[in-house]
Formats: C-alpha cells, sequence, structure tokens
C-alpha cells in the first residue's frame, strides 16, 4: 500500500524525468552543427523505443486504475474529467485521421501514444495535488537536472564549441527549453500555494542563470515575457493569450488556408528571407509549397504521417540540402496544418483552448505563453514526450484544479483537508 500511494504522490515527478530526458542522458561532448539537424537526428532515434512503451503503458495502467477507483478524490475527479475528456477527443481526432494517412500504422500508434501520455499526465497532476507533492515534484525534478548537469560539465561534455551550455540533452535550445518549463512550473506552483522558502527561491535562481548560461535565445526571451506577465490581472490575461493565439494561428494556419482557397495563396515564407530563423523561412516554404501542389489543405496527411515514418517527403527529397534531415517543420502550427489540414487544425486549436478559457488562475494563464511562443520556431504542440507540450498538458488538467488564493497547509504539502477549496 505505501508504493501505491509513493507512486500516486510522485508518479508526476518521475513523468517529469523522463521528459527531460534524465533516464537517458547524453554526457559527450557536444559540437556546433546546426540545432535543427541535431534535433531531427535525436528525434529520429528515440521513434520507436521499447523503454519508452511500457514506461507509458505502466504509467497509464497505474494511473488509469486508480483515477477510476479511489474516491477519495472526488471533488478534484469532477473538475478534472471535462479537461480530460477534451483531450481524449483530441487525441479521438488523431486517431481518425488514420482513415486518410499514407502510413496508418504509424498514425494509430502516435495517436494510441497521446491518449496514454494525456490521461497519464492529467492524472499523476490530479493525483500530486491530492497528496501535496506539487512543490517537492518540482525540487526534485529542477535538482536532479541541476546535478546532472554539474555532471556533464565534470566530464567535459557539457558545453559546446561556442561554450554554450548544453548539460546532459542533445543542445542548447533542448536544454533551455527544459530549464524554462520547470523555472515556470516552480515559480507558477510556489505562487500559487503561497509558499515562501529561501530553499525554492534559490532553486529558480539557479535555473534562471543556468537558462541563461544556454544562450538560448527563445527561452531567455519567453522567461523575461514570463515574469513579465506574471505582473499582469486575470482579465489582461486572458485578453493578452487569446490574442496571441489567435493571431499566430491566423498567420500560420488560417490566412495561408484560406488564401489558397481563394486561388491567391499568401503565407509567412514569402516574406521572410530563406535564412530566417536558422533556416526556417525554407523550411516553411518548402512545407507549404508541399500542401499546395499536394492539394493537402484540407485533412493534411494524417497525425504523425508527413516526418518520422521512414520516409523522405518528396518536396524535402533533396540531397544537397539540410531538408533532407529535418523530422518537424520547425513550427507547431504548420505541423498541425500538415497533420489535420484546415478543419482538424481548426477543431484541434478549439479543444486545445476551450479547457483554457476556464482558467482561474493568473499565474497558470501566463504560464500559457511559454507553449504559445515556442510553437512558433519548434514543433512542440501535441508532440510525444517535449517538455513543453507537458507544460500544456500540466496547465489544462490544472486549469480548474488550483485556485489562486489556495493557502497550503504546509511550505511544501497540501494537508488532505484542503482537497475541497483546491477543487472549484
Amino acid at each position: 500500500m505505501k508504493v501505491i500511494v509513493w507512486l500516486e504522490k510522485y508518479g508526476l515527478l518521475l513523468m517529469a524525468l523522463y521528459c527531460l530526458e534524465v533516464f537517458t542522458p547524453d554526457f559527450g561532448s557536444k559540437v556546433i552543427e546546426s540545432d535543427l539537424t541535431m534535433d531531427a537526428f535525436n528525434e529520429r532515434l528515440a521513434g520507436s523505443n521499447l523503454f519508452k512503451q511500457a514506461f507509458w503503458i505502466l504509467a497509464w495502467l497505474f494511473f488509469t486504475i486508480r483515477y477510476l477507483f479511489n474516491t477519495a478524490i472526488g471533488p478534484l475527479k469532477r473538475n478534472l474529467n471535462t479537461n480530460v475528456l477534451l483531450l481524449l477527443l483530441l487525441c479521438g481526432f488523431a486517431l481518425l485521421s488514420a482513415l486518410w494517412s499514407d502510413y496508418p500504422f504509424f498514425t494509430l500508434k502516435r495517436a494510441i501514444f497521446q491518449v496514454l501520455f494525456c490521461c497519464s499526465l492529467s492524472f499523476a497532476v490530479c493525483f500530486a495535488i491530492y497528496h501535496g507533492s506539487l512543490i517537492k515534484t518540482f525540487t526534485l525534478a529542477a535538482w536532479v537536472c541541476i546535478g546532472l548537469i554539474m555532471v556533464s560539465l565534470l566530464l567535459g561534455g557539457g558545453i559546446n564549441t561556442d561554450l554554450q551550455l548544453s548539460g546532459f540533452v542533445s543542445s542548447k535550445n533542448t536544454l533551455g527549453k527544459n530549464l524554462l518549463v520547470l523555472f515556470v512550473l516552480g515559480y507558477v506552483w510556489t505562487r500559487t500555494l503561497n509558499v515562501k522558502d529561501k530553499w525554492l527561491q534559490f532553486t529558480l535562481l539557479a535555473l534562471a542563470i543556468l537558462l541563461l548560461m544556454t544562450q538560448s535565445k527563445t527561452n531567455m526571451m519567453l522567461l523575461f515575457i514570463f515574469v513579465l506577465l506574471m505582473q499582469l490581472s486575470l482579465f489582461k490575461l486572458r485578453v493578452i493569450m487569446t490574442s496571441v493565439f489567435l493571431m499566430l494561428t491566423s498567420v500560420f494556419v488560417f490566412i495561408p488556408a484560406m488564401s489558397y482557397y481563394l486561388n491567391d495563396y499568401q503565407h509567412i515564407a514569402l516574406y521572410v528571407d530563406a535564412e530566417f530563423f536558422t533556416g526556417r523561412g525554407l523550411i516553411w516554404d518548402a512545407l507549404y509549397y508541399d500542401l499546395a501542389f499536394f492539394q493537402k489543405m484540407a485533412l493534411g496527411y494524417g497525425y504523425g504521417s508527413y516526418f518520422e515514418v521512414g520516409v523522405v517527403p518528396f518536396t524535402l527529397d533533396d540531397k544537397y540540402s539540410f531538408l533532407q534531415f529535418i523530422t518537424s517543420a520547425h513550427n507547431g502550427y504548420l505541423q498541425l496544418l500538415l497533420q489535420f489540414g484546415l478543419l482538424g487544425t481548426f477543431l484541434v486549436s478549439v479543444m486545445l483552448m476551450l479547457p483554457l478559457l476556464n482558467i482561474r488562475n493568473s499565474f497558470l494563464l501566463a504560464a500559457l505563453i511559454v507553449p504559445l511562443i515556442q510553437n512558433v520556431t519548434e514543433s512542440t504542440l501535441f508532440r510525444d514526450t517535449n517538455m513543453v507540450w507537458f507544460l500544456m498538458i500540466v496547465i489544462i488538467a490544472s486549469a480548474r484544479l488550483l485556485t489562486v488564493n489556495q493557502k497550503a497547509a504546509t511550505k511544501t504539502q497540501y494537508s488532505k483537508d484542503a482537497v475541497g477549496s483546491i477543487a472549484n
């Protein structure tokens, strides 16, 4: 019984460590080559992994059974069910896209994995709130990462040839993204639970310093923006987040798609240089051209059926270009359009935003800026065990479980009697 309780309390920690790549650290020397190529290569290697499959299947089995039969979490469960249902509808549409996918096996496999991932993580968040282990989860995850970074430095593989901190993961951008998500979660949870502890403040400071050492410009910018947004009211944040989401989806999805059907095809790649954002201008231009040339604008190629299927897409199959090595659109909005087309991307956008509109916690709402902006330069939304997708699921799962005025029973733990006041 103690093992079951321990897994309920720290299952979220184990999932965080998995997404942070703690279980498969890379202490080798990092060379300064294109981050696009490096990330693509590592993602391709991780595309099918027995440990990955076993980990998430077991996590899903354990937390689903506990969630269904643990009556003590009733107040929390009632507020989580709706958001879990929306995530399942999102996964269901991904499963449905196997009907028009050229690689239905890959589509089904990746969609089923997302069911396991979304459910396991959502339930783990619920149990972490119930057992009061959110702060411990953050602290332990942060210091495990900091410890592994120190080990990588001692072994000589933690800094690349441009003196950018890359630690125990594939690149400085990946490490920067992971450190940013840890900082955001730690800041949100400590402020929400009104925890005032010097050790936690020191932990947040250490994460921020390490993030700066990565020299990852996008993540440094997002850290600054997030801290500024934390000062705003809930109403102002709603306006900002809604505006940002509508603007980005319009620029990368709806304007290109609608202009295509109006026979005046317009997309952002026509107005930026090929080298824009380290070659992303060239990538985006090739992918928008692909959607139009092969008439995939309506429904796309199916979930997970464009990249990482073992075949280089025709438009990218140029042996003299780095395009043949990429395994993502390096823009999550464009990647959703590739997979689901205009119709599907609209439905996916609605399913993702509905739970977020119910957020009553200004700190959680401010954290939403990270996945929304990260998704411009990287494909992060609805993307396997990416740490930014991890953050998005945590935000959605927590949307109705945490309130700004919730007081922690101790500096590291709720009392179970507080559950009633946590649930809205």
